[in-house]
């Protein structure tokens, strides 16, 4: 989705999250490595790491989480977009986080047998340092994350 110089991206998983380095990991999940190494190769790999900004707007049972950055050599700022139901390692990635995580990529693959799934993670990182836990009434104070939901919102509605 395209709009005044933002595409939305929504063509991802969800997240993963990795707590086994001295800062917690927040990975976006695909289904293929094709669209993993397109969004990395064409978007993320550009952004400066103090550029990137993470917010999860909660809600009662889930949160939307909204990344993105900026950067000189892209033409058009992404958003990376999805509304995903409240867990218990999201509320662990909020409880450990630190004032840093790193962004991560990671590959979902169907389980065998008792394991539910495999998730590939790629070494592919960005440090964040700009997260923020926002609730719905906070949002006005973010024009990007405002700017994006409405897009999203509106691509429902003509949908």
């Amino acid at each position: 989705m395209k709009e005044e110089g933002i595409v939305l991206y929504t063509n991802f998983l969800g997240l993963g999250y990795r707590y086994e380095d001295v800062h917690t990991h927040a990975l976006l999940m695909f289904k293929t490595k094709k669209d993993l190494l397109t969004v990395w190769n064409k978007v993320v790999k550009w952004w400066p790491d103090d550029e990137i900004k993470i917010r999860f707007v909660e809600g009662d049972n889930y949160y939307e989480f909204v990344l993105y950055g900026e950067s000189r050599i892209l033409e058009n700022k992404w958003v990376f977009l999805k509304a995903l139901k409240t867990s218990e390692n999201y509320q662990r990635f909020k409880d450990e986080y630190d004032g840093a995580a790193y962004l991560g990529f990671a590959l979902y693959k169907p389980g065998i047998e008792d394991v539910p799934y495999q998730l590939e993670i790629f070494k592919y990182r960005k440090k964040v340092t700009d997260i923020q836990f926002l609730k719905e009434t906070e949002v006005e104070e973010d024009s990007m994350v405002l700017k994006s939901r409405q897009i999203l919102r509106d691509s429902a509605i003509d949908s």
